[in-house]
């Protein structure tokens, strides 16, 4: 397969003046340790920079709520809206841009410089001539989340655990011990026109959205480090009971013991893990697919990549409105069952065979308790992939241990592996050949 090399010479390329002396300056990519970060060798030459928002609504909060402070005040709220960042090569390559998103637990970070401190994918990208956007998942990072649903949540049961109808009984509403109140209490939000947070699937009452808190043993094993651990194990486990694949590519000195540890300050609390939906057309109470349909109409078109929990994205932003999308790319898995008893009617296959689809996959994918290696990821990819070629359409299935130059053990996180420039020549190989260029300005 052609490798796309890294565009490093600033011959033939102009600067405006500003850039010209940004770009004199050591390249400081955002990295978890100022003494990581390697210098980037030639200058990046850019025609742009910048950051905005797409989406987003007004949300009322009201006054008061129990212990935000005397300045507390009613008002209105920003919400749902999706932060983007994106950075414009002074050459172009003429096709669409690329919009990258992040999975679970982390934030568009993934695609900036790896923990050692290499070139991550948002700066060699835009090195090889695409405009790139990277976009914060709604709800996460710098795209911030409703807290109201927190606060909401706290005032019914801070103000129903010591309220009662005068007959002194304790109301608990939640509190610890559980269990039903006693007579006489006000359940949550009756009585006092309080509005509550609707009770998630498969529970009753009202409840705060779950955290998902990513501990260190939690990314072991879905990052895929090493053999999967049931026992308390991780990197700050004590002794320290993990080893890594002896072919892993991610870079272990910033994860493991008596290294950097560096990964781990990438991995952010995902407070929207339990409020989205995983089939491709029902209602998300997370937009982000919404969003990034709409980013890539006001693009002009765009090719959307997402990676593990948001690797569905791109498919189901397609779904509400194909007209800017211009390629799908599913990093780890993303793939949906079509036919009776699926998520895929025929109408979505249709119209996914029109967009070109890049699906790839890293190694060392097990299943079960004992965990059993696996030649190949268990998922509904195959059945998508036939009946995507069947209707005539055009999409790829890549499992990275199978392409010679890129070899074996990539770990979920192969954007920040040793070989993730190899993997983005690739990416870039697969767009140059299957998704059209961009009409000329």
């Amino acid at each position: 397969m052609r490798s796309v090399k890294p565009k490093l010479t600033t011959r033939g390329v102009l600067l405006s003046p500003a850039l010209f002396a940004l770009a004199l300056l050591p390249r400081l990519a955002a990295a978890q340790e100022f003494e990581d970060v390697q210098p980037s060798t030639g200058i990046l030459a850019l025609k742009q920079q910048g950051s905005f928002f797409i989406g987003g609504n007004a949300h009322a909060v009201p006054d008061p709520y129990a212990g935000v402070g005397a300045g507390a005040r009613p008002g209105n709220s920003m919400i749902n809206q999706m932060y983007v960042q994106f950075q414009k090569p002074a050459r172009s390559n003429n096709l669409p841009p690329i919009v990258f998103v992040h999975g679970c637990c982390l934030s568009s970070k993934t695609w900036e410089t790896t923990p050692d401190g290499r070139m991550g994918w948002y700066e060699y990208f835009t090195r090889n001539g695409f405009d790139t956007y990277m976009a914060d998942q709604v709800g996460r990072a710098r795209s911030g989340f409703d807290a109201l649903h927190y606060q909401k949540v706290r005032y019914d049961r801070d103000a129903a655990e010591f309220t009662d109808d005068g007959t002194g009984a304790g109301c608990v509403n939640g509190a610890s011990p559980p269990g039903p109140n006693p007579a006489g209490c006000l359940a949550p939000g009756d009585a006092r026109g309080n509005p509550v947070f609707p009770a998630l699937p498969g529970k009753t009452g009202t409840a705060n959205p779950s955290i998902l808190i990513a501990t260190d043993m939690f990314a072991w094993n879905v990052f895929r480090y090493g053999p999967p651990c049931t026992a308390p194990c991780g990197a700050f486990a004590s002794p320290p009971t993990i080893e890594p694949w002896p072919d892993e590519q991610f870079p272990m000195e910033t994860v493991l013991p008596g290294g950097s540890q560096t990964f781990f300050k990438q991995v952010i609390p995902d407070l929207s893990a339990s409020l989205g939906t995983f089939g491709p057309n029902a209602a998300d109470i997370r937009p982000t697919p919404q969003r990034m349909a709409v980013l890539a109409r006001k693009l002009g078109g765009a090719i959307l990549v997402g990676h593990s929990q948001s690797s569905s994205f791109p498919t189901k932003a397609a779904l509400q409105d194909p007209t800017g999308v211009r390629g799908i790319i599913q990093l780890e898995t993303g793939c949906f069952l079509p036919g009776p008893g699926g998520t895929l009617t025929d109408a979505d296959v249709e119209t996914l065979a029109k967009i070109p689809m890049l699906i790839i996959e890293g190694d060392h994918y097990t299943t079960g308790n004992p965990p059993v290696p696996q030649a190949r990821p268990v998922s509904p990819c195959p059945e998508e992939i036939a009946a995507i070629r069947a209707a005539d359409g055009d999409i790829t299935y890549v499992h990275l241990p199978e392409v010679p130059a890129i070899g074996t053990g990539n770990s979920h996180m192969f954007m920040q592996d040793h070989n993730n420039l190899k993997i983005a020549d690739l990416i870039i190989d697969w767009i140059k050949h299957h998704v059209r260029a961009r009409r000329e300005d």
